[in-house]
């Protein structure tokens, strides 16, 4: 199976990463779902994101609608090179996430957005889940995505940790260099603690990490709610979950339902919606 993993942008976002293996974060989430064996058998391609620079730091719905355009015109152009059985978009809030199935439809592509596929999962193995994003602005929008996606009822709340990613990816970049250990340490304990928030006041009993900035601390937050007592509490990256979502589809050789994301080259088109 050769998959391949379509980045939000390219610019500013790979400053700290290699344009042939990713963003350092992804190379690190990558790593992470590779040692528990999420890649046996899959040959994986990182492709280039479209080339925009990111000059705010609002992270807010003006941001994401600029994003999609750049994350659909990438994703026509994968599709149609015919060189993948699947492609996974990854970037917070699933931008373009419609209008992207539409396009795997036309060139019968297995397409999987990572949030989208999170969610799902989510549902699947609980009944209450909560969302762990970085700003105000970003969980606004996430819940009105899972909305979108008909699972509003199960999303109990989004609790954001109050940093951007900008600054995020500095802090992770400076750790793994070997300074600012502290910094890093801060931004998982903010994980941590809003996520035993969740477990205690909205109960939930599932958590998602959302923004990619913040899933390669997946280990060490399963670590911190296990050692506060909250093992049972499930833990989910987003990119992770597409993987597996995008396994699956192309495994079981399904497509994004042509009635659900259609043009006008539907053939059967229903009699009313």
């Amino acid at each position: 199976m050769k998959i391949c993993i379509l980045p939000p942008v390219g610019g500013t976002f790979t400053k700290y990463g290699d344009e042939h293996k990713g963003n350092f974060l992804l190379q690190t989430i990558l790593e992470n779902i590779r040692q528990k064996g999420g890649l046996d058998g899959v040959d994986l391609v990182v492709e280039k994101g479209y080339p925009v620079e990111i000059p705010q730091l609002e992270r807010d719905e003006e941001f994401f609608a600029t994003r999609s355009v750049g994350i659909l015109k990438r994703l026509r152009e994968i599709c149609n090179t015919s060189r993948y059985d699947g492609i996974l978009c990854n970037s917070s809030i699933d931008p373009g996430v419609f209008a992207g199935q539409m396009v795997g439809n036309y060139y019968k592509m297995p397409v999987v957005f990572a949030m989208q596929a999170a969610v799902h999962i989510a549902s699947l193995i609980g009944e209450r889940f909560s969302i762990i994003d970085l700003t105000d602005a970003m969980a606004q929008i996430d819940r009105r995505k899972v909305e979108s996606y008909g699972l509003g009822h199960r999303l109990v709340s989004v609790r954001a940790i109050g940093t951007n990613d900008t600054e995020t990816e500095r802090l992770c970049h400076d750790f793994t260099v070997g300074t600012n250990a502290a910094g890093y340490q801060k931004i998982i304990d903010a994980i941590v603690t809003q996520g035993i928030n969740a477990a205690e006041k909205e109960r939930a009993d599932t958590l998602l990490l959302a923004c990619p900035v913040i899933q390669p601390f997946e280990n060490e937050v399963r670590k911190g709610l296990d050692d506060a007592g909250y093992g049972e509490i499930q833990l989910i990256g987003e990119v992770s979950a597409g993987l597996e979502m995008l396994k699956a589809m192309v495994n079981m050789k399904i497509l994004p339902a042509p009635r659900a994301f259609s043009g006008d080259h539907l053939k059967a088109k229903p009699e009313y919606r």
